[in-house]
C-alpha cells in the first residue's frame, strides 16, 4: 500500500485540482424508470426504492484553520486516506478523499475529534424526488406576471442541478453553460428527470409543447445525477460550486436524502451568501421527518399541491416548508432514450436495465455462461465487456459476479427461443452500463468470443411526460424567482435584489391555503408570482404604490406611515416602504414617495 505522502497533505491544505470521483455503490436499490413507450408521453418515473446510505470509498474532511501539518498528516494516514480527489472554491476548508478497502465508516470514526480535523463525514447519497402518475404555469400566475412586468425572465440565470438536459429538445433553450460532475458521463440527460425539471422553468415560449415559468431566463445545466438517478454529495456540491461561479441567480435542486450532510449545508449556506437563491424539494415521504437539503435554513423548501390546491398525497411537510407549488400531473419536456450494442459494424437493439449506471463502453466481449460466479468469466473480461445468459439466478447477482471479475460493462442475452431484448430491475446500482439483447444476438456473441463491441446510450428523440413529485413543484418556484430576478434588476449604482428578499417576497405574497399565516403543510401558501411582481413594482418601478393598484394615493400613505414607524424594512432591502434598497424606511424614502404621490398615477 502506498504511504501517505507530504504531497497529499499539501493538497489537503492548499486545495487539489478538480478530479473525477468514482464512487462504488453496491447492494442497493435505485429509483426506477420503466413502462415508457416512445411517443406515448407517459412513463412510470422514480418509484421509491431503498438506496445505499453513503459512498463506501470516499469521505469528506473539513480542516481546522492553522492545523498542525505533521499531526494532520499522521491522523489521515492512520485512517487510511489514499488521495485527495476534489476540493471546492465555494467551501475551501472541505476536501473529498478516497479511503482504502471501502472503509468510509471506519475512516470517519477514526478522524472525528482528531487534532486539525474540524469534521469528517460520509458522502450522503441523494435521489431525485419525483413519483409516477400523470397542470402549473397558470396556477402560479406566470402569464399575468409576464404582462405586468413585460418580461419573461430576461437577465436571470437559473442553474438546474439534476440529471442533465436534452440538449437538442426543440422546446428547451441551449444552456449558456453546461457541465457534468458525474464520472464518465456527459451532460446529456438519459434519466429524463433533469429535462423535465428544466422544461417547467425554461421551456421556450413557442408553438411547441409547453412553456416554462420563465422562458426567457438563461439556463445553466449542472449534471450531478447519473443515468440511474443517484448522486453522492461530492457531485452535488461540485455542481453547486460551479453554478455559483457561472453567475446563477437561482439554483434549482429537486432531490433529497434523510441523511444530514454538513458539506452540503456549508455549500448551500455559501451559495446563498454569494447571491444565489437555493430552491429545493421538500421530499416525497408524506411525513414531517427531516429531509436534506430541505431542512437547511438557507434552502427554500417547496412542498406540492394538486390542481385543486390540496396537499399532494406524497408531499413531505414540516417546519421548514417555505411555500408550495403544483406538483401533480405536471407536463414537461423529456428526451426519448435509446440503447444499442454494436459489433461487426452492425447495430443491435438493446435495453438498459434499471440500476445500470448507463453510458457507453467499447471493448472485447467475453462470455461468462450464466454468470453464476466470478470464476465463470475468463480473465480477459477485466476492463472489458461481459456477456451472460439470462436464467437460474437473479439478474443483479449475474451483474455483481461480472463486476467482481472486473467487467466494465455487461450484456445479458435473453434465454428463450426468439426472445427479444428486455427491461428489468436489477435491485441495486452498478457503476457500469448493463443492457439486454435478444437470444439470437446472444448466440452470435457466443459464436464470436472476444469480438470488439460498443454498448451505447443515446438520445433517440424528444417528447413530453406527465410526472408528479416535489421535484415538479420545485422548478415552478425556481421559475418564479427567476422572473423577479430578471425583471427587478435596478440600474447601475443601485443595489440589486438579494436572494433573501426574493424569498421573503414570494413567501409573503403567496396565496394562504391552510391555517392563517405560515403552517407546516403549505408553508406560506401557494406561490403567486404576479402578486410578488406587483409587490416589487410598488417599490422599484413605481415607488409609493404600496397596494399595487396602479395609483399612489392616501391608502398608500397610510401604509407608508406604518412602515416608517418600523424604520427597518421587514424582509430585507426593497421590502416594506424601502424604495432605495438600503434596508431602511426613512426620510430618503419619503422623498421618493412624495414625488410619486404628486404624480398620482404610476407610469
Amino acid at each position: 500500500m502506498k504511504s501517505f505522502s507530504c504531497a497529499l497533505f499539501l493538497a489537503l491544505i492548499a486545495g487539489s485540482a478538480e478530479a473525477q470521483v468514482v464512487s462504488v455503490v453496491s447492494s442497493s436499490r435505485d429509483s426506477v424508470f420503466d413502462g415508457y413507450a416512445p411517443g406515448m408521453g407517459i412513463a412510470s418515473l422514480d418509484r421509491t426504492r431503498a438506496i445505499p446510505a453513503f459512498n463506501p470509498s470516499y469521505i469528506a474532511v473539513k480542516l481546522e484553520a492553522n492545523a498542525d501539518r505533521s499531526r494532520v498528516n499522521s491522523e489521515l494516514a492512520r485512517a487510511g486516506v489514499q488521495e485527495v480527489t476534489r476540493s471546492f472554491a465555494l467551501v475551501p476548508d472541505w476536501r473529498i478523499v478516497r479511503v482504502r478497502n471501502d472503509g468510509a465508516e471506519e475512516a470517519v470514526a477514526a478522524l472525528n475529534g482528531k487534532p486539525g480535523i474540524a469534521r469528517a463525514q460520509l458522502l450522503s447519497i441523494y435521489t431525485l424526488d419525483s413519483q409516477d402518475t400523470p397542470f402549473g404555469i397558470d396556477m402560479v400566475n406566470a402569464p399575468e406576471a409576464w404582462t405586468r412586468t413585460a418580461s419573461q425572465g430576461t437577465g436571470a440565470r437559473v442553474a438546474v442541478v439534476d440529471s442533465g438536459v436534452d440538449l437538442t429538445h426543440p422546446d428547451l433553450p441551449v444552456p449558456v453553460a453546461a457541465q457534468s460532475f458525474v464520472p464518465g458521463q456527459t451532460v446529456d440527460d438519459f434519466r429524463q428527470h433533469g429535462s423535465h425539471v428544466t422544461g417547467t422553468i425554461l421551456a421556450v415560449d413557442n408553438d411547441l409543447g409547453v412553456v416554462g415559468v420563465a422562458p426567457a431566463a438563461q439556463l445553466i445545466t449542472a449534471k450531478a445525477f447519473s443515468s440511474s438517478g443517484f448522486a453522492d454529495s461530492s457531485w452535488t456540491v461540485a455542481a453547486i460550486d460551479w453554478a455559483v461561479s457561472q453567475g446563477a441567480d437561482v439554483i434549482s435542486m429537486s432531490f433529497s436524502s434523510s441523511a444530514y450532510d454538513a458539506l452540503l449545508e456549508d455549500a448551500i449556506n455559501a451559495a446563498l451568501a454569494a447571491g444565489a437563491l437555493p430552491v429545493v424539494a421538500a421530499g416525497n415521504t408524506n411525513t414531517n421527518t427531516p429531509r436534506y437539503p430541505a431542512w437547511f435554513d438557507s434552502a427554500m423548501s417547496v412542498a406540492a399541491v394538486d390542481s385543486l390546491k390540496a396537499k399532494a398525497s406524497f408531499s413531505s411537510f414540516g417546519p421548514k416548508v417555505s411555500v408550495t407549488a403544483p406538483g401533480v400531473g405536471v407536463l414537461s419536456t423529456v428526451p426519448v432514450v435509446g440503447n444499442s450494442v454494436t459489433w461487426n459494424s452492425v447495430t443491435h437493439a438493446a435495453a438498459q436495465l434499471t440500476g445500470s449506471f448507463g453510458g457507453n463502453k467499447t471493448g472485447p466481449i467475453w462470455y461468462g455462461g450464466l454468470g453464476l460466479a466470478p470464476g465463470d468469466f475468463p480473465p480477459q473480461v477485466a476492463g472489458n465487456i461481459a456477456h451472460v445468459r439470462r436464467g437460474n439466478i437473479p439478474l443483479g447477482t449475474k451483474v455483481a459476479n461480472a463486476v467482481a471479475a472486473g467487467a466494465a460493462g455487461v450484456i445479458i442475452s435473453n434465454n428463450t427461443v426468439g426472445g427479444a431484448a428486455f427491461t428489468a430491475d436489477l435491485l441495486n446500482n452498478f457503476l457500469v452500463p448493463v443492457v439486454s439483447v435478444s437470444t439470437a444476438d446472444g448466440d452470435d456473441l457466443i459464436a464470436n468470443p472476444g469480438i470488439t463491441g460498443t454498448i451505447s446510450q443515446f438520445n433517440n428523440g424528444h417528447t413530453y411526460l406527465l410526472n408528479n413529485g416535489t421535484s415538479m413543484s420545485t422548478p415552478h418556484v425556481s421559475g418564479c424567482a427567476a422572473l423577479l430576478f430578471g425583471k427587478f434588476k435596478p440600474l447601475t449604482g443601485v443595489a440589486g435584489l438579494p436572494p433573501l428578499t426574493v424569498r421573503w417576497v414570494l413567501e409573503h405574497t403567496a396565496e394562504d391555503l391552510g391555517d392563517p399565516g405560515r403552517d407546516d403543510i403549505f408553508g406560506w401558501g401557494l406561490v403567486n408570482v404576479d402578486a410578488a411582481a406587483a409587490y416589487l413594482a410598488g417599490r422599484l418601478v413605481c415607488p409609493g404604490d404600496l397596494n399595487s393598484d396602479g395609483i399612489v394615493d392616501d391608502t398608500d400613505f397610510v401604509l407608508f406611515a406604518a412602515d416608517y414607524d418600523l424604520l427597518a424594512s421587514p424582509g430585507g432591502p426593497w421590502t416594506g416602504s424601502d424604495f432605495n434598497g438600503d434596508g431602511f424606511t426613512d426620510d430618503s424614502d419619503f422623498v421618493l414617495f412624495a414625488t410619486s404621490y404628486d404624480l398620482l398615477v404610476c407610469p
